[in-house]
C-alpha cells in the first residue's frame, strides 16, 4: 500500500513540476492549480501507459490523454477563470475557442505533450520503479491491397 502511494506520489510530483516548468518556459509564469492539473494528467498518463505496455496504440492513448486534459481544462477554467475570476489563462483570442477556456489548438498541443509524457513515464518506470523497459512502437495498420 505504501509502495503504491509513493509510486503515485512520485508520478504526480513529476507531472506537477514538469507541467509547471513547461508553462513557465512558454509564458513566463504559472499558477499552483496548473501544477495540480499537470500532476493529475501525469497520473492518467501513467495508468494509460499500462494499456500501451499491453499493446495499446500510442497514438490513440495520446488522443485519450488530450481529451482528458481538455476536459480538466474546461472544468477548472469554468470554475477558476469564469466563476472565481482568477484569469489564469484566456484562449478567447484563439479560433474555435469555447468560453475562452478550451480550444482545438491546445487540445493538439496536449496530445503532443502527452507523447512526451508517455516517454517520461517509461523512463520513470525503468529508472525509478525498476520495471523492464519496453520499446515504443507506433502501431499503424497497413491496408492490404487485393
Amino acid at each position: 500500500m505504501l509502495k503504491r502511494f509513493l509510486r503515485y506520489f512520485t508520478v504526480f510530483a513529476v507531472g506537477a513540476l514538469g507541467y509547471g516548468g513547461v508553462e513557465v518556459a512558454e509564458r513566463g509564469y504559472s499558477h499552483i492549480t496548473m501544477a495540480l492539473l499537470g500532476g493529475m494528467a501525469m497520473l492518467v498518463i501513467h495508468i494509460l501507459n499500462d494499456q500501451r505496455r499491453e499493446g495499446g496504440s500510442l497514438v490513440l492513448l495520446c488522443f485519450i490523454s488530450a481529451l482528458f486534459i481538455t476536459s480538466c481544462e474546461l472544468l477548472s477554467g469554468e470554475i477558476l477563470n469564469n466563476r472565481l475570476a482568477l484569469h489564469i489563462w484566456d484562449y478567447s483570442g484563439m479560433p474555435l475557442n469555447f468560453d475562452g477556456v478550451i480550444c482545438p489548438y491546445y487540445t493538439m498541443f496536449w496530445a503532443l505533450l502527452s507523447f512526451a509524457a508517455f516517454i517520461l513515464d517509461e523512463m520513470l518506470r525503468c529508472r525509478i520503479f525498476r520495471e523492464k523497459p519496453l520499446m515504443f512502437r507506433l502501431r499503424i495498420r497497413r491496408i492490404k491491397r487485393t
